[in-house]
């Protein structure tokens, strides 16, 4: 079986915290989570709370060298729950966020991050 990649835009390995506030509720408050990756149209983050493709969210993070933080509102495309093996009722969440208004200074700032050696 070939597996297709369907993302626009190169993703490279990133683990940083990234705050977020999902809207889904009333009073968003900032929670942190932990990346994965990050394109210029996308990242990945572990979430601890129980989330759903299509929540919307609010993310700012840094990017390793950079003395900025980009904050940036995002969606999520898709969310895969886990258990951590020592924890077992502890419930994680792999989400993929589509970046839906990454201003073009953000954009660059990713894009030299992306190529960086």
């Amino acid at each position: 079986m070939t597996v297709v990649e369907r993302r626009k835009f190169t993703r490279v390995p990133l683990n940083i915290k990234v705050q977020h506030e999902v809207f889904k509720v009333s009073t968003p408050r900032p929670e942190e989570s932990q990346s994965k990756n990050v394109s210029v149209g996308g990242i990945r983050l572990v979430i601890s709370e129980k989330v759903n493709v299509g929540n919307r969210l609010r993310l700012k993070f840094s990017l390793p060298g950079e003395t900025s933080s980009i904050t940036v509102n995002g969606k999520i495309v898709w969310v895969e729950e886990f258990s951590v093996t020592q924890t077992p009722d502890y419930k994680a969440y792999d989400c993929g966020i589509e970046l839906i208004d990454l201003g073009p200074e953000d954009k660059e700032n990713i894009s030299r991050y992306l190529i960086a050696p």
